[in-house]
């Protein structure tokens, strides 16, 4: 595959990254709720939900669900349901201390939410159905070997915007952790997370 393809196919997947969506919103507002180390647990189970993607678009199973419009609704709905789950947990949960100042309530909890996010994420299957078969060359002799590649480069683009974006959500953790701002800021958390799911039922009602 030649260089300057490849870098055409990365400057794209940054900006597709840096566009408004889940992943997006959702890491900004746990490192800046709960610290740099739950944003970079989250930023894993992101990735994994990435590669989880990657895979069923590799060996056919993304294009079986985007060829029947019941099964892609029902990844869609799926997604803006989870979102609106979690706006749910954060809001009832509101000013307790364990969500707050406790590390010990992240770990795989802030790993598998951030898988799900992205496995629920229709956004996530577009791209490796669309994105990616348009920058591979008609002929390639290698069209699967190339699937993979690129996709693994997305992985990694997205990885490093998605540690970007942790890193300056954290910085506003010191803030949001001060005493008498927990309740206020779990509230702001659930609403952004409202937010975000009606982007993603807005911006996937055309696909």
């Amino acid at each position: 595959m030649a260089l300057a393809l490849i870098l055409q196919f990365l400057l794209a997947a940054t900006l597709i990254e840096l566009t408004p969506g889940p992943n997006m919103g959702y890491l900004a507002l746990v490192s800046a709720r709960r610290g740099l180390g739950a944003g970079l647990l989250t930023v894993v189970g992101v990735t994994l939900g990435l590669a989880a993607h990657l895979i069923a678009a590799a060996v056919g199973l993304s294009q079986l669900a985007a060829s029947q419009p019941a099964l892609y609704q029902a990844l869609r709905w799926a997604g803006v349901a989870y979102l609106l789950w979690l706006a749910f947990d954060a809001w009832r949960s509101r000013g307790a201390p364990s969500e707050m100042d406790q590390a010990s309530q992240g770990g795989w909890r802030d790993i598998r939410r951030g898988f799900l996010t992205n496995l629920l994420n229709p956004k996530a299957l577009i791209f490796y159905l669309t994105v990616i078969p348009s920058f591979i060359p008609a002929g390639a002799g290698n069209g699967p070997g190339a699937f993979l590649a690129l996709g693994v480069l997305h992985l990694a683009v997205s990885v490093a915007v998605h540690l970007g974006l942790v890193a300056l959500g954290a910085r506003a953790y010191g803030w949001v952790a001060q005493a008498g701002r927990a309740p206020k800021v779990q509230g702001a958390f659930a609403m952004g997370l409202v937010a975000v799911a009606a982007w993603v039922a807005w911006s996937t009602r055309d696909a």
